[in-house]
């Protein structure tokens, strides 16, 4: 009367088409977020531990410096040998 009749276009195959559809789709998407859960879960720590970097960054203002001091090169002779040495 005042649109068209929607029961008309509500056939049984349409209705098995979209559950299909809809299941095709879930099977894609459930591996995928059992594959992304553990980066996400991850992540989170991650966020977590560099909070609490940030943190103790901000507690502690000391400069780390390292002091490398070169080692001396020790010259070895070995007079018994009649042969040259080429690596010592």
């Amino acid at each position: 009367m005042f649109g068209p009749n929607i029961g008309s276009t509500i056939t049984l195959s349409s209705v098995l088409g979209g559950i299909s559809k809809g299941l095709g789709i879930l099977n894609q998407a459930i591996p995928l977020y059992r594959e992304i859960k553990p980066m996400i879960g991850s992540a989170r720590k991650v966020m977590s531990v560099l909070q609490e970097l940030k943190v103790n960054n901000n507690n502690t203002n000391t400069k780390t410096t390292i002091d490398i001091t070169p080692e001396e090169k020790k010259i070895v002779t070995y007079e018994s040998q009649s042969t040259p040495v080429f690596f010592q």
